[in-house]
């Protein structure tokens, strides 16, 4: 049994009554038995103009999203730079396998490929009982930037999280590096706290230093 998956289960069905049959199925998917990630087919894509924006699984598009991963972390995560880039996607999958993760990907409908996404990851308040998203990602690559191609990826995730999923609650992030609030407030989204970041050496690097 996989605890990761164990603990992801629980949380899928956190605030339902435990019966026989429900234990029986958080162990089945516990054990990898059971895979609750959402079929893309149920969503509706969006045609804008040059773009097509869809709902993707992770695990069917994992080589795309690296590269843009790696292309995100080099404009804004200036300030983690000193460590290494290494994304624990078996992690990710298991999240996604579990029913908490929501992928959405922006393709070139000129050549398919895939030049912007933005992840999302489930979960239930543990102060009010309801379903919420926490950003984990959002990028498109410079060259398709500059129209309205942010907006209209944003309020097709908030579209399918909202209406089909059941969320209630949207939470994102805005890097300083580039400005992000400005799309974020232009959506009607609400500041409501500065979050502060400090990297520290590892302790051999601290005393290297000294």
């Amino acid at each position: 049994m996989d605890l990761h998956l164990l603990r992801l289960a629980l949380s899928h069905f956190m605030g339902q009554q435990l019966t026989p049959e429900l234990a029986s199925r958080v162990e089945f998917i516990a054990c990898g038995g059971e895979d609750l990630s959402p079929d893309p087919a149920q969503f509706a894509p969006l045609v804008l103009g040059e773009h097509l924006v869809q709902v993707e699984r992770m695990a069917d598009t994992l080589d795309e999203l690296h590269a843009l991963h790696v292309e995100h972390w080099q404009e804004t995560e200036k300030h983690r730079h000193g460590l290494a880039l290494a994304p624990d996607y078996p992690a990710m999958l298991a999240m996604e396998r579990a029913g908490r993760v929501m992928q959405f990907t922006a393709r070139a409908l000129a050549d398919g490929s895939m030049v912007g996404q933005c992840r999302m990851y489930l979960s239930t308040s543990l102060h009010t009982r309801t379903l919420f998203a926490q950003e984990d990602t959002l990028y498109l690559r410079p060259a398709h930037r500059g129209g309205f191609l942010a907006v209209h990826l944003l309020r097709y995730v908030e579209r399918v999280l909202v209406d089909a999923i059941g969320v209630r609650e949207i939470r994102a992030d805005s890097k300083l590096v580039n400005n992000a609030s400005v799309l974020m407030r232009r959506l009607g989204y609400t500041p409501t706290a500065q979050q502060f970041v400090k990297v520290f050496p590892l302790k051999s690097e601290a005393r290297n230093v000294l």
